[in-house]
């Protein structure tokens, strides 16, 4: 065999290993995106159909759907309640989470691991429970915490929190935070932990205050593990569904009823499965909206901070 023959040969032999890796791992990937797109597209098939429980034959019926949806009054309302919902979780997520943060990277804390292990277990518990359990506490009955409140003078004795429209949202609001801010401190921790600490004491040093080395050292190193878990948080808070069911099931009248609530309402009360899956595929592009623009906000961010 000719040398030049077999310098070809050698180079198939290593483009083909170099190929056959990718090989093994191309079944893997067609089934995991079947496994992730396929409820999607699912969603997308069925919003341009007219499939109910009365009408099993998913007839198309083009953008009707979606038609339907944006002159739905109920449907912008309830977009406008998840916002709420949302936004008042993610500013009580980032102080209690930054606060259980701050509280794990101090060296005055003993117990470290005692701490973070009673601090998880919130994040451990299911939504049900958590629900069924902020439910019987703010009970106007028996709850302890209402109880606290009453003495407190922060609201009315013997008024039921759930009967108003603020209680109510404030109450799912704060069952939900304190479910999800172990995540938020955990990864804020985590990143505090790589902060070097001759930065800190080098500024202490030099007469920087406690507020002021948060503000220019602390602050600026966290941004962007800090944006990165709101951002989670508000994909996960946006889609929650669980504790509001349980607590309110969307009242008093329609006070807690977010877009995932209504959502289950059509499915499973009304029985219109084409226009839930309008819903789904609404909220899913919201979502998507939002998070690309949260990755570019995170984009800069990065970029002035490597700057």
């Amino acid at each position: 065999m000719k040398i030049a023959e077999v310098g070809t040969l050698k180079h198939k032999y290593k483009k083909s290993g170099r190929l056959f890796p990718y090989l093994l791992v191309i079944p893997g990937i067609l089934l995991l995106m079947l496994i992730i797109f396929m409820p999607f597209i699912q969603n997308v098939y069925y919003s341009f159909t007219d499939y109910s429980l009365l009408n099993a034959d998913k007839s198309f019926i083009g953008l009707q759907n979606y038609k339907e949806l944006l002159h739905d009054k109920t449907f912008f309302e309830a977009l406008m309640k998840s916002f709420i919902w949302v936004v008042l979780n993610l500013i009580l997520l980032l102080v209690v989470g930054l606060t259980a943060a701050f509280i794990q990277n101090s060296k005055r804390l003993k117990g470290l691991i005692i701490f973070q292990a009673l601090l998880l277990l919130p994040w451990i518990l299911p939504e049900v429970v958590t629900g069924y359990t902020w439910k019987l506490l703010l009970s106007y009955q028996t709850g302890p915490y209402y109880k606290l409140l009453e003495f407190l003078h922060i609201i009315t004795p013997g008024a039921d929190i759930f009967s108003s429209d603020f209680g109510a949202m404030m109450a799912t609001v704060m069952a939900n935070v304190w479910r999800s801010f172990p995540i938020v401190g955990i990864t804020v921790y985590a990143k505090l932990q790589t902060l070097s600490a001759e930065q800190i004491e080098a500024a202490v040093i030099d007469g920087a205050n406690r507020f002021v080395v948060f503000r220019d050292i602390e602050l600026p190193h966290i941004t962007t593990a800090l944006i990165s878990v709101a951002t989670l948080c508000f994909v996960w808070t946006f889609n929650a569904f669980g504790i509001i069911h349980v607590m309110t099931g969307g009242g008093p009248a329609g006070a807690t009823e977010t877009l995932p609530v209504l959502l289950q309402k059509q499915a499973f009360q009304f029985y219109d499965y084409s226009m839930a899956s309008s819903f789904a595929v609404m909220m899913i592009l919201i979502l998507l909206l939002i998070v690309v623009f949260i990755n570019l906000l995170l984009s800069g961010a990065r970029k002035k901070i490597s700057s």
